[in-house]
């Protein structure tokens, strides 16, 4: 099993992610944007109640 290093988000990064989903971006599409699996997204927004 390959092992992943941890990414931390900027607060910049951060602001924009949430931006992104308040416009109604997937979570895909930012995945992509910060070149990114969905899954690395969904954590961040859950943990503060965006999902």
């Amino acid at each position: 099993m390959k092992n992943r290093t941890r990414t931390f988000y900027t607060a910049k990064q951060k602001s924009e992610m949430w931006d992104r989903w308040q416009r109604g971006e997937s979570m895909s599409s930012i995945g992509r944007h910060f070149n990114r699996a969905s899954s690395s997204i969904f954590p961040h927004l859950a943990q503060f109640g965006g999902i």
